[in-house]
């Protein structure tokens, strides 16, 4: 596709520029007619006609109910992208080029005048002639060579580029492959293949410039393609939620919308990360509330201790089969009488092992009374050892939280959304309720975990088809040790996480093991704008080094005059001397440089990022801005919130 003009047009395209012609007719007839807009475009399209595919979808904005086959390219409104499409500059074209105004004139003026030198009735060719015009072509020529340089370069974006790197080749096209944005050297479209899309990507850049941006064009890709994706969104921001309501509504899928919002109960699905998994699962969720702590001993036996009795709890109330929430666990935690029942529950159903463990559980726990010398359960002893834990678990329980989260048949869980390919957005109130929103994203992600788990250990037939994903903005404030782990065990179970965050310093709170694994495990990466000199040397020693060349070259003359002693003159007959020398001299030196300085990352704007893609493949990229028309948005109305089906907890 490159390389090619209007002018010399493969005679391979025009079939598909006749049916694209035919089909905007056709398109103006059926407008005309109200009758609703489809677009059908086949699985293995060639690139021709995913180029023309993409043209006809920007052009014309189809109304809810828009029907496209898989395979085919959700394009967003990007300025300059039909530019782009439409005239691509070949070398024929750059020939071609007038040469006019007055930089142009005084290179030819330059390159003219050295040549004038050289005649004999001006310097002559001796070496102040060579030189002088050496001096005077070299500048002509530099001025005419970036004009012609600069008419290889495709002015596809309507605004001037700070930036401009030698991005590397494009990898191989996919058709079923995920747009990244738009390489701004040349204006092409970088596509991630679906198998390099698997292994994970991470976007790093100040708050501003354009991560939240770059996942909502992602998503739109991943709605579009029927896959599924969690969002979890640090900001709490109702426009980005009516966003992907209009995505999900312009790809026909509103019905697969589900939100977790507890700032606002009322828009809102319920849900329950307490009720899938084992004891073990379950116990770990609820422990990720609390800060690890490998550096205290003291804080690492109270945080085992609450790991061997959220275990012990939950696998007593499982053996009962009974459902739970936040708010029964706090309970169990606090009231004696709690846990009597749950004893005797068991002691009458048989469950002799879940029995004992609980009761073991519970005799460190029991004292004897003095007045009757019987042993009894001190609850202030176990509200002391697990007060933290039994406080953390309490703002789940009650408030907006618990409307949302104290649900034993919730609507959402996350091992179906996954497997069903649901559109889950978590919005966290991180402005009013902050140590509660955090919380309720570690304990998402700690069921999302669960998720990968259970997915990973399904035949591979039976995992997701188009890869699920995983976007979690903002994640620095919400992570976990975890996390590495996540991101090694997804990539087998077709999910891909992405997460976005602002500095490495939000990797290395845990430490920089953290930061590494999560690097190391990410095929793309994506650096947007720093905020910080020492976050931009970061990102500049991620990108890489290369080798670079410095070649220098040098020009000089000298002339001597030697006058003969009138002695020698009578004597010897001497005369006086004269003498000339010209030198020119050129270097190369190579050394090792980075391939992106962090003063060149400084430069970048709103939209524009540096790709890291494969290790050693390096794009200047510009993000597209994802928008919908007006007439769109008063069609599909405001975010209206589904009400799917539940099914028993097993």
């Amino acid at each position: 596709m490159r390389g090619n003009s209007l002018r010399s047009f493969p005679t391979s395209w025009l079939p598909c520029l006749a049916r694209c012609v035919a089909a905007l007719v056709e398109d103006q007839k059926q407008s005309k007619s109200g009758r609703p807009w489809r677009a059908s475009f086949t699985r293995n399209a060639r690139p021709a006609d995913f180029c023309f595919a993409n043209f006809r979808a920007f052009r014309v904005r189809p109304p809810l109910g828009v029907s496209y086959r898989q395979g085919s390219d959700p394009i967003p409104q990007f300025p300059g992208f039909c530019h782009w499409r439409l005239s691509m500059v070949s070398m024929r074209d750059v020939l071609k080029s007038p040469i006019a105004g007055r930089a142009d004139a005084l290179a030819l003026v330059a390159i003219m005048a050295g040549g004038f030198l050289t005649l004999p009735g001006l310097f002559g060719t001796g070496a102040l002639g060579l030189f002088s015009a050496m001096a005077l072509a070299g500048v002509g020529g530099a001025l005419l060579g970036k004009r012609l340089a600069g008419e290889l370069r495709i002015n596809a974006f309507q605004y001037k580029n700070a930036l401009e790197i030698n991005s590397s080749d494009l990898p191989p096209f996919d058709p079923d492959g995920v747009n990244i944005g738009y390489v701004g050297d040349r204006a092409e479209p970088l596509t991630i293949s679906l198998p390099k899309w698997i292994r994970h990507s991470m976007i790093v850049g100040q708050s501003g410039v354009g991560k939240t941006v770059l996942g909502e064009h992602l998503m739109f890709q991943q709605i579009h393609a029927g896959g599924g994706l969690m969002w979890i969104d640090g900001k709490l921001d109702f426009d980005n939620l009516e966003k992907l309501w209009q995505m999900a509504c312009w790809c026909g899928r509103a019905g697969d919308v589900l939100v977790i919002n507890p700032g606002e109960p009322s828009k809102s699905n319920t849900y329950n990360p307490l009720l899938d998994g084992d004891a073990d699962e379950i116990a770990a969720r609820c422990v990720s509330l609390i800060p690890t702590s490998e550096d205290n001993a003291g804080a690492d036996y109270y945080r085992q201790n609450a790991t061997i009795a959220i275990n012990t709890l939950v696998a007593a109330i499982h053996a009962t089969g009974k459902r739970f929430d936040f708010a029964d666990l706090r309970v169990l935690l606090s009231n004696a009488k709690a846990l009597d029942t749950l004893m005797r529950e068991l002691e009458r159903g048989g469950h002799d092992d879940e029995a004992l463990a609980l009761n073991l559980f519970l005799e460190q726990f029991r004292t004897i009374d003095k007045k009757t010398g019987v042993k009894r359960l001190d609850i202030d002893r176990v509200k002391q050892t697990f007060g933290g834990l039994g406080s953390r678990l309490a703002q789940f329980g009650s408030g907006s939280f618990g409307q949302v989260m104290n649900s034993y048949a919730p609507e959402i869980r996350l091992v179906d959304a996954v497997m069903q390919g649901k559109i889950l957005y978590v919005m966290l109130p991180t402005m009013g309720k902050s140590e509660a929103a955090v919380a309720l994203a570690r304990l998402a992600t700690a069921d999302f975990r669960s998720a990968i788990a259970k997915v990973q250990a399904l035949p591979k037939e039976q995992r997701p088809r188009r890869p699920f994903l995983g976007f979690f903005d903002e994640a620095g404030s919400y992570v976990t040790q975890t996390w590495g782990r996540m991101f090694e065990q997804a990539r087998s179970a077709r999910i891909v996480m992405i997460p976005a965050f602002q500095t490495k310093a939000n990797l290395e709170v845990l430490g920089e093991e953290l930061r590494a694994m999560v690097s190391g495990n990410t095929n793309t990466k994506v650096f947007f704008k720093p905020g910080e000199p020492e976050v931009a040397q970061w990102m500049s020693e991620m990108i890489g080094k290369e080798m670079q060349v410095q070649r220098s070259i040098s020009a000089g003359t000298s002339e001597n005059q030697h006058q003969a002693p009138m002695k020698e003159r009578l004597s010897k007959g001497a005369m006086d001397g004269r003498s000339s020398g010209d030198s020119l001299n050129f270097s190369e030196s190579a050394k090792e440089g980075f391939k992106v300085t962090s003063d060149d990352l400084m430069k970048l704007g709103e939209g524009e990022c540096v790709v890291v893609h494969d290790g050693n493949r390096v794009f200047k990229v510009h993000v597209p801005r994802l928008t919908f028309d007006q007439s769109f948005i008063d069609k599909v109305g405001p975010f209206r919130l589904n009400h799917p089906p539940v099914r028993d907890a097993g």
